[in-house]
């Protein structure tokens, strides 16, 4: 919901670098064309840790959701240019987090996004 937003704080907060740095890239894309993302979560069907392992005191746990999304890209003008904003959609995606293992902040940071579908 961060990135439909642009709401670069909270996505700082929770995106390595690199993650983060195209994140940013795409909501200035999207902004300098004047451009707006609505998303709204509806649900997640499922969620599938489908691999985990420990590298040098960083643990990394990659997840596949299944979940439900209405999703639109609005102009300018406010016209949808893409998605629908009445239609759920399942959308699939593969995410990778990463924690220090030594450290006392008990956040992980979403290191690597795939979509799936």
């Amino acid at each position: 919901m961060a990135f439909a937003e642009g709401d670069d704080a909270t996505l700082n907060q929770l995106l390595a670098t690199d993650v983060y740095e195209g994140f940013q890239r795409a909501i200035h894309e999207r902004e300098s064309r004047g451009e707006k993302m609505e998303s709204s979560l509806v649900g997640i069907d499922k969620a599938d840790i489908i691999e985990a392992e420990v590298k040098n005191r960083i643990a990394y746990i990659t997840v596949k959701f299944v979940s439900q999304l209405i999703s639109v890209t609005r102009d300018a003008d406010g016209e949808v240019i893409e998605g629908d904003p009445k239609k759920v959609r399942e959308v699939t995606d593969i995410w990778t987090f990463s924690r220090d293992v030594t450290s006392r902040n008990p956040n992980w940071k979403l290191v690597a996004t795939e979509a799936a579908n």
